[in-house]
């Protein structure tokens, strides 16, 4: 009995089913840990009733959205974009051209003649036939971007909730053909075809958006938006949209598969086309933005898992570039990813080629490990409190969000994130002020500003609100308290757990050492234990200073050192001009720590530039070129109260001040011969 491809044989201990009545059935094939597993469409008969067939894709449909054709900007239009078309072998030509006569027929490519010319390809699919491929690299580098309204996959998913536990997902077919694009903007997309048959060449365009453009999925995106605006889902279902894949959450089984209904048929009726192979309809688990949702958690796709594995050791900066854009697309269920991944970023830094050695392989094997091992991860419930765990490790913040049930914590994401220089330069105590501000931040895409507990070893109330201010600047003070003191549903609590596992899993540990913040700054900042702030009872004291300032029209710059008794100058001179006020300063109290050599003394500075607790830490350190040599050329000079050595050299130039040049000396002397007579 045939029935289409289907051939049916009573005797026979397998029956095979043909391709096209595969794909039509919905039927899928996967091969899983070496099992063929089928996986049928669930679409039931009186389900398919329900819905318009004109909805369903098939090689001869086209969906056409109605809505005001779009408009394409590019820079410098007068001057074309014209590059050459590819060598196309005969089998290529052979099987783009029933897909280019296709695309006629339905009017998605027209005739025309555009001094503009861009190159096509032909991919041959795993079926063997062809698909068209615009190599638009050099329109999308001329073309002036919109800003993207494309919803962010980071945090796209908390609108769903742990409660959600049945899943639609309807993928558009074709969708960026189904946008027109505006008939002066279509000489941009034109290319060259060769008819294998007739061997007739002519330009091709584009009628609607073309596959490859750069900005087809933000302009569909935004299309799709507000058609959208016009469908109303029922109580208890979330719709949720990413570019041309749509999916559809709820809590029973009967409101998805309605709301599913209504949504295929509102599509159907816009002019939009499904793919019905693709089509996930009412089902527990889904594959969606490359990620599996099963009853409110999400965990990676294992082919994504297994692609990145199967890349070899990147040899070239643009691999490890590569390497981390897929890498990146999975740390949020990576623990302290930031860390793991720094050498890559340090590869990327260096100059020249990129050596790879035995050490780096151990890094890369140990990021591929976590990745195999990389938990399930609960969708958040926005209703519920969050509790992010917070602490710093080598210059980097890490964190991991979780909401309680059932009496434990369920992570909901691991973030960490670098610190920047000048905070990686701050005692640990502070470091974990900043990590908490930047985790926060980030917390907040995922939370949408929700009831939060912050959780670190560290107290970070009392750090901001009494050490802060002695090293971080008003800007990022005020930023911090912003963010950290000024949320009303943001609360901040001190715990003796020590890193995330604890935080899951555990108790603190036996070793984990408590310590006072404010104390263990104060030790990590003091230069030496006999330095302090307070007067001393015994001893000298000394005033010292440094200046810098233009006289006459040229920069001089000097320093002294005054006694406290008397205020009679011990010691003063003149330094280089190129020197500012601080390191005039700096240089002062070089001087004046070295006449106090096994004496007890105090030094006190008129603008606190030299106290530790001052020094700027917010800017790059000041660089002073030749510092060490021109100080032990200072030293060498004879010091002393300033009336025993000259303020002026023999020639009568006040010290300080740039002697004449060999040329100004030459163009002097050419002067005085001019001038004089005889």
């Amino acid at each position: 009995m045939g029935i289409g491809n289907l051939l049916l044989v009573p005797e026979a201990d397998y029956n095979l089913l043909g391709r096209d009545l595969i794909i039509e059935m919905g039927i899928n094939i996967e091969v899983v840990n070496e099992e063929i597993k089928i996986k049928l469409c669930p679409l039931r008969v009186e389900d398919e009733k329900k819905i318009n067939s004109e909805v369903w894709y098939t090689p001869d449909s086209v969906g056409r959205l109605n809505i005001p054709p779009f408009s394409v900007i590019i820079k410098d239009p007068e001057t074309p974009i014209r590059v050459k078309q590819y060598p196309i072998s005969p089998e290529g030509k052979n099987g783009l051209k029933p897909e280019i006569e296709r695309l006629l027929s339905k009017g998605l490519l027209e005739s025309c003649m555009s001094p503009f010319n861009t190159p096509i390809l032909p991919i041959k699919k795993a079926d063997g036939s062809y698909r068209l491929v615009h190599d638009l690299r050099e329109i999308n580098k001329r073309t002036v971007a919109c800003f993207p309204v494309v919803a962010n996959p980071y945090t796209l998913l908390s609108r769903l909730g742990p409660k959600k536990q049945y899943y639609s997902v309807i993928d558009l077919k074709d969708a960026f053909w189904a946008c027109p694009l505006d008939e002066k903007s279509r000489d941009y997309f034109a290319f060259e075809w060769e008819d294998p048959v007739t061997h007739r060449r002519q330009q091709l365009r584009w009628t609607v958006l073309p596959q490859g453009f750069t900005e087809s999925p933000n302009l569909f995106g935004q299309a799709l938006e507000q058609i959208l605006q016009e469908y109303q889902t029922g109580e208890g279902v979330t719709l949720i949209q990413y570019v041309d894949d749509l999916l559809i959450a709820g809590e029973t089984e009967d409101k998805v598969r309605a709301e599913s209904i209504r949504l295929l048929n509102f599509l159907s009726a816009k002019g939009l086309k499904v793919s019905k192979a693709k089509l996930q309809f009412v089902e527990e688990e889904v594959k969606y933005l490359g990620h599996y949702l099963r009853k409110g958690e999400k965990k990676i796709d294992p082919e994504r898992v297994k692609g990145i594995l199967s890349i070899p050791p990147p040899k070239s900066k643009k691999q490890i570039r590569q390497l981390l854009g897929l890498m990146g697309y999975c740390r949020q269920w990576i623990e302290n990813y930031s860390t793991k991944v720094k050498f890559l970023y340090e590869k990327l830094s260096q100059g020249g080629l990129v050596k790879w050695d035995e050490k780096d392989d151990k890094h890369l094997k140990a990021l591929q490990h976590d990745l195999i091992n990389a938990p399930v991860l609960s969708l958040p419930d926005l209703k519920r409190p969050f509790y992010l765990f917070v602490n710093t490790d080598s210059g980097t913040a890490y964190r991991v969000l979780t909401q309680e049930w059932a009496g434990k914590k369920k992570p909901v994401g691991y973030l960490s994130k670098l610190l920047d220089p000048v905070s990686r330069g701050w005692p640990t105590c502070l470091q974990a002020l900043v990590a908490c501000a930047l985790l926060v931040e980030e917390a907040n895409k995922i939370t949408f500003n929700g009831e939060l507990r912050v959780l670190s070893p560290h107290n970070i109330r009392g750090i901001l609100q009494q050490k802060a201010e002695k090293w971080i600047t008003d800007a990022r003070l005020l930023k911090y308290e912003g963010i950290l003191l000024d949320s009303p549903k943001l609360t901040l609590e001190v715990t003796a757990l020590q890193n995330p596992a604890q935080f899951l899993y555990g108790r603190p540990s036996e070793d984990g050492l408590a310590h006072e913040c404010l104390s263990t700054i104060e030790e990590q900042t003091k230069i030496r234990p006999d330095l302090d702030e307070e007067e001393l009872e015994e001893g000298d004291r000394l005033f010292v200073d440094g200046s810098s300032r233009v006289i006459n029209g040229k920069r001089v710059s000097g320093y002294a050192i005054v006694a406290g008794e008397g205020l009679a100058v011990i010691e003063s001179g003149p330094l280089s001009g190129s020197w500012s006020a601080q390191a005039c300063e700096l240089y002062a109290v070089l001087r004046a720590l070295q006449l106090l050599k096994d004496k007890s003394a105090e030094i006190v500075d008129c603008t606190c530039h030299t106290r530790l607790k001052r020094i700027r830490c917010d800017t790059p350190p000041v660089k002073y070129r030749n510092w060490d040599s021109y100080v032990k050329r200072q030293q060498s000079r004879p010091r002393g109260p300033p009336e025993e050595y000259p303020c002026c050299r023999e020639d009568g130039t006040p010290r300080g001040s740039r002697q004449p040049s060999r040329r100004e000396r030459q163009r002097g002397k050419k002067l005085w011969r001019k001038e004089t007579p005889g």
